[in-house]
């Protein structure tokens, strides 16, 4: 009889990784989307803009992150743990990375310690993932 113990681990994972964008999407209200803009302008606007064609400063812009290959804006300095990384955007990795940058891509340049606050990374992802 075959093994199936890995599988046991593979369907709730698939779920949950099928199911994360439509999670996001009911979470990101309005208010919420709001909440997520007043948290970048106090913890990420003096390094990143957000608007469309916005500039690049000490990181990238960060408008229609979502989607977009690592380290790949125009004149952004980015650490080699950065450029090669392969995965795109999504909001689960944005929300992983802003909880804690240096844990989720070892050597990046970006020197943010992180948010702990569960809700205000929600909020600012769904700002984020908003940015079209």
């Amino acid at each position: 009889m075959p093994n199936l113990a890995p599988r046991k681990f593979a369907v709730p994972f698939l779920l949950a990784t099928l199911a994360s964008p439509l999670a996001l999407a009911e979470d990101c209200a309005a208010p919420t989307r709001q909440q997520g803009e007043q948290v970048f302008a106090r913890d990420c606007a003096a390094c990143h803009s957000a608007q469309k064609d916005g500039p690049v400063m000490m990181g990238p812009n960060l408008h229609d992150v979502v989607g977009r290959a690592p380290g790949s804006v125009p004149g952004a300095n980015y650490s080699q743990a950065m450029k090669s990384r392969q995965a795109s955007w999504t909001a689960q990795a944005i929300g992983a990375f802003i909880e804690q940058p240096q844990a989720a891509v070892p050597g990046t340049y970006m020197p943010y310690a992180g948010l702990p606050d569960a809700g205000e990374r929600q909020a600012v992802t769904c700002f984020l993932a908003g940015l079209k």
